[in-house]
């Protein structure tokens, strides 16, 4: 099985959104401290009898969802920096990726190299909503947009045959 991998920029928007903050989930931090900061500014609204508490409230509040706001919106901007730097508009051939059910390796190929990795080695797969992400490692992964895939169950079904259950996860 061949598949030319032609990446737009939703498709490689959807993958850093997936991976930051599905896959790491790195949006757990500013929650957790709008969270905190949130009760801790509850509880001196609850003491407003007490001098300065309602002022030490509203600075809380302000700080608690302040700092999340400004690193949801920084997280925003830099991902739609990171896309732009891609050049993928209008999409573009990014690498070639060939496996089987036969073959222990899949071989990914651009204007510059071709490689190889057994799928022994393979981190884990993700099928989500729009593509498959294969990560080679934990770190590096590859994109098969579902919109070019011809039989995408078929590609899906080798996938969880070569990695065996505790290495791919299928969004239900």
């Amino acid at each position: 099985m061949t598949i030319a991998v032609r990446l737009s920029e939703s498709n490689f928007r959807h993958f850093l959104t997936f991976n930051i903050l599905k896959r790491l989930k790195l949006y757990k931090s500013p929650v957790i401290f709008a969270s905190i900061m949130s009760v801790s500014a509850f509880i001196s609204f609850l003491m407003h009898h007490v001098e300065g508490a309602v002022m030490l409230g509203s600075v809380l509040l302000l700080v608690g969802l302040g700092v999340p706001v400004v690193y949801f919106v920084n997280f925003f901007a830099s991902l739609k920096k990171q896309v732009k730097l891609q050049d993928l508009n209008p999409p573009r051939l990014v690498y070639t990726i060939q496996f089987s059910e036969e073959s222990d390796f899949i071989e990914i190929s651009n204007d510059k190299e071709q490689v190889r990795y057994q799928w022994k080695d393979v981190y884990h797969a993700y099928y989500e909503k729009d593509a498959i992400y294969l990560f080679i490692t934990k770190d590096r992964a590859f994109l098969l947009p579902l919109s070019l895939l011809e039989n995408c169950e078929e590609v899906w079904s080798i996938i969880e045959k070569k990695l065996g259950s505790e290495r791919y996860t299928r969004k239900k």
